[in-house]
């Protein structure tokens, strides 16, 4: 049981670091290609559904992604 534990916290630690790495990566080149255009207006986000559609999403299934397994390896389901 401590080996399928052990295994688990290391594979969710990995998916957690995934995650990290990938939101990071997608905010610095935002970041870098909205330094870059010479367009001074911004855009605006606040008023758009599918984007705060997909930030209450993302969450959640990256929760359930972290569940499922844990749950598998604690019940033995």
């Amino acid at each position: 049981m401590g080996d399928l534990q052990q295994d688990l916290r290391w594979l969710l630690m990995v998916f957690c670091l995934s995650v990290f790495v990938v939101v990071f990566v997608a905010m610095l080149v935002s970041m870098w290609r909205l330094h870059k255009r010479e367009v001074p207006e911004l855009p605006n986000f606040h008023a758009s559904l599918v984007v705060e559609i997909c930030w209450a999403l993302a969450p959640c299934v990256i929760v359930f992604l972290m569940v499922y397994p844990t749950v598998k390896a604690i019940f033995k389901v």
